[in-house]
């Protein structure tokens, strides 16, 4: 049994809110971890982070719903390896939380696990602005985050003070900024479909 397109599509919507709401309480909860408001916010952050990945799962889904038709079977591949890098990733967070695995480990099924979902951003990107499938301010977003992500890995391996917390802060804003237009996107191509 399938889902209709606008089902999908606007329950993808929502869950780029939960996204959202998620990576608002991952980033908050890092900042205190960091911060040293105590050890604990650590496994909070990796359950946000955790939650904020699955939730993920259904505008990648949705977005290869409405795209597929314009790009092939390119789209698919793509979709695939995010759905199961995200998943990865997610579960990564929870098995250490959970203590089956340990942070290095972590490590390895986070970046794993992330890879093929910045593959499918730059994806997003092509489709944002090259067809009418999604609005091309979502494809400014993306190489907004892509770019802010690359600042923010050259700035950690020169420092961890304060221009580290502010290229993270940028960052964030540019993930939130990006979930709340991709949330408003999805439920107007819910209504139109």
């Amino acid at each position: 049994m399938s889902i209709d397109t606008p089902t999908l599509v606007r329950a993808a919507g929502i869950s780029s809110i939960v996204a959202l709401v998620g990576l608002i309480v991952s980033g908050i909860t890092i900042a205190l971890f960091f911060g040293g408001a105590g050890a604990w916010w650590g496994p909070i952050n990796d359950l946000a982070v955790a939650a904020t990945l699955v939730a993920l799962l259904l505008p990648v889904l949705a977005i290869d719903r409405l795209a597929l038709p314009s790009t092939g079977l390119w789209l698919r591949i793509v979709t695939v390896a995010a759905l199961a890098g995200l998943t990865l990733a997610a579960v990564g967070q929870v098995a250490l939380v959970l203590g089956v695995i340990d942070l290095q480990t972590s490590f390895v099924t986070g970046g794993v696990g992330i890879i093929p979902f910045f593959v499918w951003l730059v994806a997003l990107a092509v489709i944002a602005f090259r067809m009418d499938v999604l609005p091309s301010t979502l494809g400014g977003l993306v190489v907004a985050i892509i770019v802010l992500t690359i600042v923010m890995t050259l700035v950690s391996t020169i420092t961890m003070g304060p221009i580290l917390w502010v290229a993270g802060l940028a960052l964030v804003v540019a993930q939130c900024w990006w979930l709340a237009s991709l949330a408003s996107s999805l439920m107007s191509s819910a209504g139109a479909a």
